[in-house]
């Protein structure tokens, strides 16, 4: 069981997330957006951070960038469905250069969500891949 912060602009999204990942027996937190999920991770450590890219307020890169400087830094997965201005493929490979630890298109099915959570919990798999669906 890992302690993790979800962190995305949309409440469906996060309460089908924490539905997924409640099955595999963690314990969740939720943030709306980027400044919501640093106050967070400046008064508790989780053990994962899931991250939406795109979001008001502050996004998923300026979590990535906070996280940079931080000691125990929890592993990262970030994830995101692309914007107006860069398409999906080139958010992904921003998250990997500020070292998100794996990177997700969305949508992302359940499989592909517990799945990839085990892995970098684990330790296992390649550092900052990105998995296609």
């Amino acid at each position: 069981m890992a302690k993790i912060l979800l962190i995305d602009d949309d409440i469906q999204v996060l309460k089908v997330m924490t539905s997924f990942l409640e099955r595999e027996h963690h314990e969740i937190a939720t943030a709306l957006d980027g400044l919501q999920g640093i106050k967070q991770l400046e008064s508790q450590q989780f053990d994962l951070i899931i991250t939406d890219v795109i979001m008001p307020e502050q996004d998923g890169l300026g979590v990535l960038i906070w996280l940079m400087n931080q000691t125990n830094r929890p592993k990262v997965i970030a994830i995101s469905g692309g914007s107006v201005s860069l398409d999906q493929n080139e958010l992904l490979h921003l998250c990997k250069k500020l070292f998100a630890d794996r990177v997700l298109p969305k949508p992302v099915d359940f499989g592909t969500l517990t799945r990839t959570v085990r892995e970098v919990l684990n330790g296992s798999g390649d550092d900052a891949t990105t998995t296609h669906i």
